[in-house]
Parts: C-alpha cells; sequence; structure tokens
C-alpha cells in the first residue's frame, strides 16, 4: 500500500551543506490534490566533506523511516562552473566531491533506496527568489545555504507536480 506522504531533500551542498526536507501529500504530486507542505524542516551539516556525507544519509535514512516504505528523494544543487570563474580555493568544489561521495553512497545502498538528482543552481534562484521564498512563508534569516537548499525543494516539487515522468523519476514506484 503506497504511502500517503512523500518526502523531497533539498541540498546545498559544500564547506558547510544546507538541507531542507518538505513532506507533502502523495495525492498533491501525484494526484489531484492541491498544493501543500506538511511538514518543513531545515538545517546545516559541517565538519569534514566525509563526515557531512556520511551525516547526510543518516538524515536520508531516518526520513525514510517517517513513511516507510517510501524512500525520500534526495534534490542536490548540480556544480553548474561559471566560465567566468576565476579561482584556485579548493573549497570551490567542494560541492562536487559532496555529491560525488553521495553518488557512491547510493550506489553502495547507504542512501536506503532514496534518489539522487542533481538540479541546476540557476533553475532554482531564478524560481525561488528570496522575495518568493518570504511570499510562501519559506524564507529563512542567516544561513544562505538553508535558502539554497529550500529553493532546491520548492523547485523540484513544482517541477515533479507539473512533469509525471520526473516525479517518476524522484519516487520510482
Amino acid at each position: 500500500m503506497p504511502t500517503k506522504h512523500l518526502h523531497l531533500i533539498g541540498l546545498d551542498p559544500g564547506g558547510v551543506s544546507g538541507y531542507c526536507r518538505l513532506t507533502v501529500p502523495r495525492a498533491s504530486i501525484f494526484g489531484d490534490a492541491d498544493s501543500e507542505v506538511l511538514e518543513w524542516d531545515y538545517g546545516e551539516f559541517g565538519g569534514l566533506e566525509v563526515e557531512q556525507a556520511t551525516d547526510i544519509a543518516r538524515y536520508v535514512r531516518e526520513t525514510r523511516s517517517l513513511d516507510y516504505p517510501t524512500a525520500p528523494a534526495i534534490v542536490t544543487e548540480a556544480w553548474d562552473q561559471d566560465p567566468t570563474f576565476k579561482s584556485t580555493d579548493p573549497e570551490a568544489l567542494s560541492p562536487c566531491r559532496i555529491n560525488a561521495m553521495l553518488t557512491l553512497l547510493a550506489f553502495q545502498g547507504q542512501l536506503d533506496g532514496a534518489t539522487l538528482t542533481e538540479q541546476s543552481r540557476t533553475i532554482a534562484k531564478s524560481t525561488a527568489t528570496d522575495e518568493r521564498l518570504k511570499q510562501w512563508g519559506f524564507y529563512t534569516k542567516g544561513s544562505p545555504h538553508v535558502r539554497d537548499a529550500t529553493r532546491h525543494a520548492i523547485v523540484a516539487l513544482r517541477r515533479a507536480r507539473q512533469s509525471p515522468e520526473f516525479a517518476g523519476q524522484l519516487w520510482p514506484f
């Protein structure tokens, strides 16, 4: 029997990784129910990149337990290299390394069946601007990492609602 809720975890990986978990009714994605966020959780993971990846995997497994057996969808920021970006700081590539670690953890089954999808930061930032986050009640003061993770989660949910194919990619049943 399908679970009543779906969970989506937006990630902004990096030196400090922001996360945002949104819980929605399954029928708002795979049916005709109104859009509604039932639960919103957010925060940051810090420390070494391997610690962050491990902590993210633990959070994903904990999230799955909320509506077992449906695994959450993870939408993480893709690292779109800006051609004008002139930096030799290794920190700039931290998102790539964390996403690679998450890909390996998924391959090893450590994400407990969760899907992992990269999403362009351009799409997220142009759709879920700070002004729109404020209007929708999802703006958080302080951490830009949490705000960026929230952008990814909201935009992915909107995309899933508009595209059954994308929704099926996030939550294959």
